[in-house]
């Protein structure tokens, strides 16, 4: 971290604040990895004189991408779920789930590279083990590390909890400016309501709480009626005597996340009176989509339309191998553009704010967007001249990869420097 302020500057900045400025060879003032300013190139040196500039010419700068849902203990994972279904699938992952762990490591440093390259300056991780704690740890990347909890089963609540807490006690060991520990309750099928009241009575309302939310009908099943399904998938493959979901419907499973920090994952199946609830009972609600994820396992995207009656914007992820084809966050903005219904301008400028803003926002971060007090988490992608929010999504796609990436000031990414004084 340099002790004197430098300038970053590009032919075209996009701040993804709430304005979605554009400049024409804009840049950012940073001192001690931190924005301090930004503004017209121009302006930025005759406000700092002697700070040394490094100018990307024929490059986008925007603040670094971020992916806030992806599962990195699934990294090796290739063709060993059954996908077209949201049952057959998770039939398939009780099946064989030990069988993805083979060079569980080597592939979990690959994801990460695979980040790093898509321009993702920061991520959500959701641990159900913690083969990945160390290694995001030591990594390059700002990490928002979600111990995950699961255990249904009444008879095992103590030695589940036990569990839970030794591991997430681990993490609280590594946290740091950019590594934060917090909590995900895997789901309303797969958590205990006495376990997960246990581990949230811990929890302040400014961690993030992530949770899968109504993923498949089956679970909405499962909750309004207890039957379906999940009650032939407890009983049949895993030997379960007469089985009934814990919780007393979806909002005394929501309810779990009063005066909390809530990130809803998925919410294919929900409904509006689901979000209006959240919303009412949670600090902040925010809600993450994982497109392909979720055409692989259920079929179905999410109607982010209703979401924009609501005033509750949507954060863009790509979960993991597990359940994808890859973790590039670019691939799923490409898949993104092409598959959610709606105008594709508005399109455009909500995905690019679902993978900074508000995905920064969601994750509790002070990155996002590039303005005074930030962060100085930046990306740059070769690209032509973009005026508007369209351009600028079809020219980071077309790039296929970041130029270079600074993460708290520090370029972590050298790609190819093109710089000059002005």
């Amino acid at each position: 971290m340099k002790d004197s302020p430098e300038i970053i500057a590009a032919s075209t900045l996009v701040t993804c604040d709430a304005s979605f400025t554009i400049l024409e060879h804009g840049g950012v003032v940073i001192f001690r990895g931190q924005i301090v300013k930004v503004g017209p190139l121009a302006h930025l040196k005759s406000a700092y004189p002697g700070a040394p500039v490094a100018f990307y010419k024929h490059c986008l700068l925007m603040p670094a991408l971020i992916n806030a849902h992806i599962h990195f203990e699934f990294s090796s994972h290739k063709d060993t779920f059954t996908y077209g279904s949201f049952e057959a699938w998770l039939s398939s992952v009780i099946q064989h789930r030990n069988a993805v762990f083979h060079n569980a490591k080597r592939h979990i440093h690959h994801a990460i590279r695979a980040q790093l390259q898509s321009g993702v300056g920061s991520v959500g991780a959701i641990s159900s083990y913690g083969l990945e704690r160390e290694i995001l740890a030591h990594s390059a990347l700002r990490v928002v590390f979600f111990d995950e909890l699961i255990g249904s089963a009444p008879y095992a609540l103590e030695q589940n909890f036990k569990d839970f807490q030794e591991r997430h006690a681990r993490s609280l060991k590594y946290k740091s400016p950019k590594f934060t520990p917090a909590i995900a309750i895997h789901s309303p099928y797969s958590v205990h309501k006495e376990l997960a009241q246990r581990v949230l009575e811990r929890a302040d309302a400014h961690t993030p709480i992530s949770t899968h939310f109504l993923e498949s009908h089956a679970e909405l099943e499962w909750l309004e009626s207890g039957r379906g399904w999940f009650g032939r998938f407890f009983q049949e493959s895993l030997g379960v005597a007469n089985p009934a979901p814990s919780f007393e419907g979806v909002v005394d499973f929501l309810n779990l996340f009063a005066h909390k920090h809530l990130l809803l994952v998925h919410a294919l199946f929900a409904r509006p009176e689901h979000f209006k609830h959240a919303q009412q009972i949670a600090t902040q609600t925010h809600i993450i989509t994982c497109p392909r994820s979720n055409r692989l396992l259920s079929g179905h995207l999410l109607e982010v339309a209703r979401l924009r009656t609501l005033a509750l914007p949507y954060v863009l992820a790509t979960d993991g191998k597990s359940s994808n084809l890859d973790v590039h966050l670019l691939e799923e903005l490409r898949h993104a553009l092409f598959s959610l219904p709606g105008p594709l301008e508005h399109n455009a400028q909500d995905l690019l704010l679902a993978c900074t803003a508000h995905a920064s926002k969601a994750l509790g971060l002070n990155n996002g967007v590039l303005q005074e007090g930030k962060d100085a988490d930046l990306v740059l992608f070769s690209a032509k001249k973009a005026h508007t929010p369209l351009d600028i999504l079809l020219r980071i796609l077309q790039a296929q990869k970041a130029r270079a990436l600074y993460i708290q000031g520090r370029r972590v990414i050298p790609g190819s420097l093109s710089s000059r004084h002005f």
